[in-house]
């Protein structure tokens, strides 16, 4: 792991690069148009989730921007950890970029994820975390950064860094005014453009309004609940909502041995909106305390990500 100080000079990468239009004749498009659409041609080879549940149907392709969306307390944000983690697993250079919360707490959060357990030996750490060298970086700064700076720290992790994956958490420290719309809907472009100049993938990380009437958080939140400017949503490549089933641990935590609520999913991933793919859809989620990973089930253990064992490199 690698911090990138908040005192980096960013001041050469905060203007967008020039724009250039390209007018192309529509048959110069042939060979990549028979490609995309060969019965014989190669799976998707985009990275994705290592949630058995989850592959082969979610891609994270280059240029593209994901928002990670949810309501407060939800656990969006320990969701896109582990998501990061198997990015950096498939050869991918992540930067996360939390502001809410200091880089040793995010690394010990994810030390977790990966080694399995509440509490890994210190050489597993140590082992984690060398492990992280030329695959993970983490800005080492906590609170509002700018929508310009936002942008200028990706423009800087993809040239200097050679990166693919940035995660932004969260919206709200960027665009801090849910009034300010116009400012939302510009950064919202402003991404996706970014991302698409920049061959990145940006992952940003999205509150959802506060949900009215009787259901509370009874229900999952989909794209048209993220809080702010509809151009958060409906600009991104892919909206996916990580949604926590409260109802399940009110009611263990009122009765331990009631079954129908130990057998239900602890919570959701759902993918509202993947503009490149084939698939939209829910898939059931089960949180392992300890670990803090989220798992297919819950009853198969808990392993250590595979570059953790031994003999694996």
């Amino acid at each position: 792991m690698e911090l990138i100080a908040d005192t980096v000079d960013l001041s050469a990468y905060l203007d967008a690069p020039n724009f250039t239009a390209l007018v192309r004749n529509a048959s110069e498009f042939a060979d990549q148009v028979k490609a995309d659409l060969d019965p014989n041609a190669p799976r998707e080879t985009a990275p994705g989730l290592s949630i058995h549940n989850a592959r082969g149907l979610i891609h994270f392709r280059l240029g593209e921007v994901s928002v990670w969306s949810g309501y407060n307390g939800h656990r969006k944000s320990m969701f896109t950890s582990q998501a990061a983690i198997d990015l950096a697993a498939q050869g991918e250079r992540v930067l996360i970029v939390s502001l809410e919360m200091l880089p040793w707490r995010t690394m010990s959060r994810m030390a977790r994820q990966a080694c399995g357990e509440a509490h890994p030996s210190a050489g597993l750490i140590d082992r984690f975390h060398d492990w992280t060298d030329g695959r993970l970086w983490l800005f080492d700064h906590v609170g509002r950064i700018a929508p310009d700076r936002a942008l200028a720290l990706c423009r800087y992790f993809a040239e200097v860094h050679k990166g693919t994956h940035v995660f932004l958490d969260s919206w709200m420290m960027i665009c801090a005014s849910e009034e300010a719309l116009d400012e939302q809907k510009a950064f919202s472009t402003d991404l996706c453009r970014l991302a698409q100049e920049s061959n990145l993938h940006v992952h940003v990380v999205a509150h959802c309004k506060k949900p009215g009437g009787m259901s509370s958080e009874a229900k999952p939140p989909g794209r048209y609940d993220v809080r702010g400017s509809g151009a958060i949503s409906d600009q991104a490549s892919n909206v996916f909502s990580v949604w926590m089933n409260k109802s399940k641990f009110e009611r263990l935590d009122a009765n331990p041995g009631d079954l129908e609520a130990q057998a239900e999913p602890c919570g959701m991933l759902k993918c509202d909106k993947q503009r490149n793919g084939s698939w939209e859809g829910s898939i059931k989620l089960w949180h392992d305390a300890a670990s803090l990973r989220f798992c297919d089930d819950r009853t198969s253990r808990v392993e250590p990500y595979r570059f953790l064992t031994r003999g694996h490199q």
